[in-house]
């Protein structure tokens, strides 16, 4: 594995004028002055061991081959990453399934980012298997047998879920300390707009599975549904959400990282929202957050600009959201999915997407690079302080055009991943910002 790359990434990232000053959130104007480095958080994903169990190999075009977990990481690393990601569901032990989301699959991940000295960034999901802003499932404790449950999670009041989620949030958290890492950032739930550890509305069609309405807490709650939600009026939904849901969910959300942080006292806790590219929606939920008692250091997003055709450049709209985060909270943004095709996506779930290009951005590898080197130079100077490429490294057909790989074929060695362009768009998209950067420390 060659590491000239890694050297100078390093020592670049390490310049004053691409550092971010971390501020408070406590709604004061007060600069901390700490100061850390731009998140590259180029990762392996959840979907990497199936990959290499199908036996890809991942090429970089400077001569660096990964074909384990740990080689892809290192990889990574040549272009910049300075952290791996994990998300943890509540199994607690391997399912087998190609997307694990384990704590087993976690401590796994976790060893390897002690391994090579980079930091955890574990998301800590409150759902069995998968929940996103389409559904938020319940979560299911059976395999932690010293949590007690006096009954079905659906049946219990928020009051009844506090002390389980502070247990749970203690126990994830002794585990993945105990290998060693450092955990920078402790993200809790996954696009959590509507609701998390089944405290939701209800999901979009076809996501009812461990769904079940929490009308122990409030029989509105499970009377609403995603779609409904989403085809209100803007204020109209704040509103409906502020009053419902938003309350009780922060109150869940704190009693997981009071559990992380009767482990890890200084935790900085985080959690992501889908509607990054809307700037009321975003203020308005990380400002029910912190009324509700959970306070986070930084404001996690997603973001898939060709996902739909409003606003007519997202990724303009997302950097709104950002200057808005950190203008009207005081908060600083953390882009905790991102993805651009490379090409258009003609079928498949993602094929649903309006996939029109974004402002000036082509849907080809030229765009793909250039729209992240342009988020992450824009971006920087009004308040975000990483980014992450969602599943960088899965070729399967269904996510292949929104991959910083692009898979080919030979009779000789198989299926092989080669690197896009856009492996290298945040480090130069930094690069270009220095002088930007600088000027807004």
């Amino acid at each position: 594995m060659k590491t000239d790359r890694a050297k100078w990434t390093t020592a670049l990232l390490l310049v004053p004028s691409l550092l971010v000053s971390a501020s408070c959130s406590d709604g004061q104007a007060e600069d901390t002055s700490v100061v850390e480095p731009f998140r590259i958080a180029l990762s392996v994903s959840p979907f990497t061991d199936s990959q290499i169990n199908k036996g890809i190999a991942f090429e970089d075009g400077l001569g660096n081959r990964a074909t384990t977990t740990r080689e892809l990481q290192r990889l990574f690393m040549a272009h910049g990453a300075n952290e791996i990601y994990v998300r943890i569901a509540t199994d607690r032990y391997a399912t087998g399934s190609d997307t694990d989301h384990s704590l087993e699959l976690g401590i796994t991940r976790a060893k390897l980012a002690a391994e090579l000295g980079l930091p955890l960034n574990p998301e800590i999901a409150l759902f069995k298997m998968y929940g996103d802003v389409a559904g938020q499932p319940l979560p299911d404790f059976s395999e932690y047998p010293e949590i007690d449950m006096p009954r079905r999670w659906q049946e219990l009041t928020v009051d009844e879920m506090l002390p389980i989620l502070k247990q749970y949030g203690a126990l994830v958290a002794k585990e993945l300390t105990a290998t060693g890492a450092k955990i920078n950032s402790w993200n809790i739930g996954n696009e959590v707009d509507f609701g998390t550890a089944g405290v939701a509305v209800r999901p979009a069609e076809g996501n009812m599975a461990l769904y079940a309405p929490p009308d122990a807490i409030d029989p509105s709650i499970g009377k609403q549904d995603v779609v409904a939600l989403l085809r209100m009026d803007a204020a109209q939904r704040n509103a409906w959400l502020e009053r419902y849901l938003w309350p009780h969910q922060a109150r869940l959300m704190a009693a997981v990282g009071e559990g992380i942080r009767s482990v890890v006292p200084d935790a900085k806790l985080s959690t992501h929202i889908a509607q990054g590219a809307i700037p009321e929606f975003a203020v308005a939920f990380y400002r029910a957050m912190r009324e509700g008692g959970f306070e986070v250091g930084v404001a996690g997003f997603s973001l898939y600009p060709t996902s739909m055709d409003v606003p007519s450049s997202r990724i303009d709209a997302f950097l709104t959201t950002v200057k808005e985060m950190k203008k009207q909270l005081n908060l600083p943004s953390f882009l905790a999915e991102y993805a651009y095709p490379a090409k258009a996506i003609a079928d498949g779930p993602y094929g649903e997407w309006s996939n029109n290009k974004d402002g000036q951005f082509e849907l080809n590898e030229a765009g793909q690079a250039a729209a992240l080197r342009y988020l992450t130079s824009e971006g920087i100077g009004s308040g975000l302080v990483g980014i992450r490429p969602w599943a960088p490294d899965f070729i399967d057909p269904s996510w292949r055009e929104l991959s910083l790989f692009e898979a080919r074929a030979s009779a000789e060695e198989g299926i092989s991943a080669v690197a896009r362009p856009a492996i290298d768009s945040i480090f130069l998209g930094l690069a270009d910002a220095g002088t930007e950067a600088r000027s807004n420390k």
